[in-house]
């Protein structure tokens, strides 16, 4: 009886990768699995303030540079030019506080007509062509965190799991999770996935399965750290490399992330931006299996097992139900590789 305990508790963890480009959402998978399994943030909320109050802050940054451009600020009250003002010095300066005054001048900018006026032109630019030259560079969650700037800069305002998810927070470190699940042990690896950061995709030590994450929203957008290139097409390009060299004899398993947000994005903007030879339309059904096609194309070995997820990273009860799939089909792979079926 005490060796078999022993023996038990001695049993390494079933290790799971997360791969992926930067901001695909990866993160926030880890994240979730925080939450679900972990300890959650009820500890440690406060530590995500500053990059909560960072959001606003970021968005405006880009907003206010765009405004000025077009030429709008022109015509608005001297008042919202002082608000800009501020906002803008706020914005340059890293170490800067979202104080309830600086919430303040963003909420009153984030409501004028002007700036409102220009988030419909991005947008319907969007919808009408494949140039990037009238998009804007805003994260995913921009308009969440500009909705609610006076909140989050209140004194003792405490981030929800929802803001920890929603917020933009690039892994710059490799960070790690062990947890359990379905009775049995596993550990997370989260892999930063800006360029910079994929020298440590080589990890050393018994990789179990990969989770590879891509945002089906790239195919509209292109890399922060290279504007000529198209993130999804990256994406392909990254998956390319962990299915078939880096991680070849390992399950692969592809969470095609976003799909809220992609959904709405394909309503507007074809898929033909990034692929000339799709020919289905501003259709999100239609979109989705030929970007899902375009991933399974790549597999050269076509014993490779491929798992694919629709994923909404920030949906709770999405990534409970896709976690609990994804833990089943590792063990069930162990057991067929210990030779058992």
């Amino acid at each position: 009886m005490g060796c078999g305990a022993s023996s038990a508790n001695a049993e390494p963890p079933r290790q799971l990768v997360l791969l992926g480009g930067g901001e695909c959402g990866k993160t926030t998978i880890f994240k979730q699995i925080q939450i679900l399994h972990g300890t959650g943030f009820k500890d440690s909320a406060a530590t995500w303030l500053p990059a909560i109050h960072k959001s606003p802050l970021r968005s405006m940054k880009v907003l206010l540079a765009r405004l000025k451009a077009s030429g709008k600020l022109d015509a608005m009250e001297e008042a919202d030019k002082a608000r800009v003002s501020r906002v803008e010095v706020a914005a340059d300066a890293h170490t800067a506080t979202l104080t309830p005054e600086l919430a303040a001048d963003i909420a009153a900018l984030w409501k004028h007509p002007k700036l409102q006026e220009l988030m419909e032109e991005a947008e319907a630019m969007d919808a009408s062509s494949d140039s990037k030259d009238g998009r804007l560079d805003l994260d995913d969650n921009a308009k969440f965190f500009l909705s609610q700037v006076e909140q989050v800069a209140a004194p003792g305002f405490t981030p929800s799991n929802e803001d920890i998810l929603k917020v933009r927070d690039p892994t710059r470190t490799i960070e790690t999770m062990d947890f359990q699940a379905n009775k049995a042990k596993f550990r997370v690896i989260d892999v930063g996935g800006q360029r910079m950061e994929r020298p440590k995709w080589n990890l050393t030590g018994e990789i179990t399965a990969v989770i590879f994450v891509c945002s089906l929203t790239e195919y509209s957008q292109v890399l922060r750290e290279d504007v000529k290139q198209n993130r999804l097409r990256e994406s392909l390009n990254l998956f390319d490399i962990a299915a078939n060299h880096r991680y070849k004899d390992k399950p692969i398993i592809l969470f095609l992330n976003k799909k809220d947000l992609f959904e709405e994005l394909a309503a507007k903007v074809d898929l033909n931006v990034c692929f000339p030879t799709y020919k289905g339309g501003k259709n999100a059904k239609a979109a989705l299996e030929y970007i899902k096609y375009k991933f399974k194309s790549l597999i050269k070995d076509k014993e490779k097992d491929l798992y694919i997820k629709e994923t909404t990273a920030t949906n709770t009860e999405n990534m409970k139900f896709i976690l609990d799939s994804v833990y089943e089909i590792v063990l069930r792979q162990n057991l067929a590789n210990s030779g058992f079926s």
